[in-house]
């Protein structure tokens, strides 16, 4: 009992923790929100796109803090916790200055091939379909995202980074955060804004629409979330016309479906597919 308590102790404190930490990033999010929400009614890509399905990917953004958090407090508290040789807590301004880029590439090089995998593998799709369902595309869509990328992405994604990089300082996580969450909200952002030759440098709203469209012609296209340069390298790169603005969404997944079976869908899918695993090690 004592043995379950202490558990339970340690997974709470570290679950505050880390929410009060996601709380404060909260208020750049919401100003953020704002700031993109004005925009979007001011010079919309897509006319028309109702309130309704913002407040429903407000509430996605509830659920993926709650459970996501509460779920990722398992791995900060009792995962592994190698940091690597390097922190940026200790290293000079000017080094830190230097070091900061190259830490968002690294994690932007993780998260592209994990990205794509997402889009290839069944089981990974599972939980990242639901961020593609959105018929309108618009910066609430940034957060919605299915609970269980919050510790899938922090080991597959963050864990590599740290062990590299060793754990952020406190000044340089949050310019760290700042810049990501920045430009993670420009780029969902429903605004008609084509970024000509620069889209090479920044994930523009119109770049990464191509990402979220519907249409054949852009599967399989522009996987970064900060350096669209990654998906150039590895032949990934769609560069959209100037008045190129394609549909969003999903065949399987409904954009309006009740929030219940959007949680519930990838639950059903593992379900069938170790069924399926199952049956065909039956039929050998």
């Amino acid at each position: 009992m004592a043995a379950a308590q202490s558990f339970f102790e340690r997974w709470l404190a570290g679950f505050a923790q880390l929410f009060g930490g996601e709380l404060r990033g909260l208020a750049l999010v919401a100003a953020l929100f704002t700031l993109f929400t004005v925009a979007e009614l001011l010079w919309p890509a897509e006319r028309g796109q109702r309130w309704a399905g913002r407040l429903r990917n407000l509430v996605y953004m509830a659920v993926y803090l709650g459970l996501g958090m509460a779920t990722l407090s398992l791995w900060y508290t009792f995962g592994p916790t190698r940091a690597g040789a390097r922190s940026p807590q200790a290293n000079l301004p000017i080094e830190s200055l230097l070091l900061l880029p190259a830490y968002m590439f690294a994690g932007d090089f993780v998260y592209y091939w994990y990205h794509r995998a997402q889009h290839r593998y069944p089981a990974l799709w599972a939980i990242h379909e639901l961020h593609h369902s959105d018929a309108e595309l618009n910066v609430t869509t940034s957060y919605r995202t299915f609970w269980l990328e919050a510790p899938v992405q922090a080991i597959v994604v963050g864990a590599p980074v740290v062990w590299l990089f060793g754990r952020p300082g406190a000044q340089f996580a949050l310019v760290a955060m700042v810049v990501s969450r920045f430009v993670l909200l420009f780029a969902h952002s429903n605004l008609r804004l084509p970024l000509g030759p620069l889209t090479l440098a920044v994930c523009g709203p119109q770049w990464h629409r191509v990402h979220h469209s519907r249409l054949p012609e852009h599967r399989d296209a522009n996987y970064a979330q900060l350096f669209p340069v990654l998906d150039w390298l590895f032949g990934t790169f769609y560069a959209p016309a100037r008045d190129e603005y394609p549909p969003t969404g999903t065949e399987n997944l409904a954009s309006d479906a009740s929030i219940w079976r959007a949680q519930m869908q990838p639950v059903a899918i593992w379900r069938r597919q170790l069924a399926a695993l199952a049956q065909g090690r039956r039929a050998t």
